[in-house]
């Protein structure tokens, strides 16, 4: 009778550690799951930001462009320079909310933003180069000079008539140069109000160890000139 209970017993526990072998290992796969679940919906989200902001933002930012272009240009009818003016303050405010909804879930790049100024100086009128090959750059350092990219075109547009611009990215004694360039000098001679200023520009490139200066040449031309540091560590 007793070697029948210890069979008995035996087997007991042999299913009992099969059982809890099968339960953890349930729940090992349920937590993995789980896990590519949530990383596909994070997926998911930042491709959708990325989307939003690279499509409407992108538009929003060539609408803002040109609605201040013409709110200026409307400085002698009152009330057309109001509806305007109007017009302009939503067109921010949807363009503060899509950089809002996609903060931190787009990285800007050098590439991309040198491909947006291109087409959007196109639709100005502006005959446009953008020769830039940043393969192998850092996100930090590919975000910091697309930012550059992306104001200095910007205050290009508010501050000056080009009919020219030159974006290019050459490295000469180990320090990155970017250039963005226009025929505009005249019209440029000061930075932009508010917070997308120069100084602004100045301290996100200082923050990975580069310098920020402009050149006016007797040519005419206007040059925002950022230098980093040609060699990086991951």
């Amino acid at each position: 009778m007793p070697h029948q209970l210890y069979a008995v017993m035996a087997i007991a526990g042999g299913i009992l550690l099969v059982s809890l072998a099968v339960t953890a290992a349930l729940a090992l796969r349920i937590r993995r799951l789980r896990a590519e679940r949530d990383r596909a919906v994070t997926q998911a989200q930042e491709e959708l930001a990325r989307d939003v902001h690279d499509l409407v933002g992108h538009w929003l930012w060539l609408a803002s462009i040109k609605s201040e272009l013409a709110y200026r240009r409307a400085a002698g009818d009152a009330r057309l320079r109001g509806e305007l003016g109007e017009a302009l303050q939503a067109v921010r405010h949807a363009a503060h909310a899509v950089r809002h909804v996609s903060k931190g879930n787009r990285h800007l790049s050098l590439q991309g933003e040198s491909t947006r100024a291109e087409a959007l100086l196109t639709s100005f009128g502006v005959d446009c180069s953008a020769g830039i090959e940043s393969a192998g750059l850092p996100r930090n350092v590919s975000a910091v000079l697309g930012t550059v990219v992306r104001e200095g075109v910007t205050n290009m547009l508010r501050h000056s008539t080009p009919g020219r611009c030159v974006i290019e990215l050459t490295e000469q004694d180990g320090l990155l140069r970017l250039t963005v360039a226009n025929d505009g000098a005249p019209r440029l001679e000061r930075p932009s109000p508010g917070g997308d200023g120069l100084d602004n520009l100045r301290h996100r490139v200082a923050g990975i160890g580069g310098t920020l200066r402009t050149t006016t040449g007797e040519d005419g031309w206007f040059k925002l000139i950022a230098e980093v540091p040609g060699k990086f560590s991951e």
